[in-house]
Parts: C-alpha cells; structure tokens; sequence
C-alpha cells in the first residue's frame, strides 16, 4: 500500500477549524491528534504525532494558529538575576553591602565543600 503524502497546509488548517470549533475553551494537542486521526486526515502513529506537534508550533509562533494547552507540563524556569548585587540582595539578611568584597558568591572548596579561608 502506497503511503499518501501529507499536506501540512491543509492539516494545519483542519487543525484550526477542530480547536476553533471548541471555543472558548481550549484543547490539547492530543486531542487534535484524535480528532484528525479519527476522521483519516492523519495516520495515528507517534512519529505523525510529534510530526504535528512541530507544525502546529511552528504556526502558533508565526502567529497563524492559536494556543493550544498542556495538563500535563510545566515550565520551569531557573531563577536568574540582573548581576551580582540583585542576588545578594535576595540572600536572607543580605544586602549589596554586607557581600564580601571581590565576591558575589560564598566560596567553597571544590574537593570539602567548605567554605574558602578568608583572604
């Protein structure tokens, strides 16, 4: 059996009209899958699946598709300051004042994890 090719634009649009079609909510991703593989528009297999996952990205960032949601996943995002001064002054009881001079950072000993003798 011959495989047919995809056509991505006419998924994507298909896939536009399935969420649109259940504003104002929103739906997952999986269950776009679900509905375009049910309905024979896709193949459901889970490389066509991570396959739409990249179309549908890439036209959410192109602005052409709306936002999708994920129950399932987090974003975390690792803390990050301006510089050094902006983290002492978070540090309990610190303050750009009180950090050692020449440091922004306790120093510790790579081989004891103690804390460096002071210099």
């Amino acid at each position: 059996m011959a495989r047919e090719r995809v056509r991505w634009p006419f998924v994507v649009d298909r896939a536009r009209e399935i969420v649109n079609g259940y504003a104002p909510m929103k739906v997952t991703l999986r269950q776009v899958m679900y509905r375009l593989a049910s309905e024979g528009t896709l193949p459901h297999t889970a490389p066509m699946y991570r396959r739409l996952s990249a179309q549908l990205a890439k036209a959410r960032r192109e602005g052409r598709f709306p936002d999708l949601i994920d129950t399932v996943r987090e974003v975390h995002v690792p803390p990050a300051w301006t510089g050094a001064e902006a983290f002492v002054a978070e540090m309990p009881g610190g303050s750009a004042s009180t950090a050692p001079r020449g440091r922004s950072t306790p120093c510790t000993s790579r081989r004891r994890r103690t804390p460096c003798a002071s210099s």
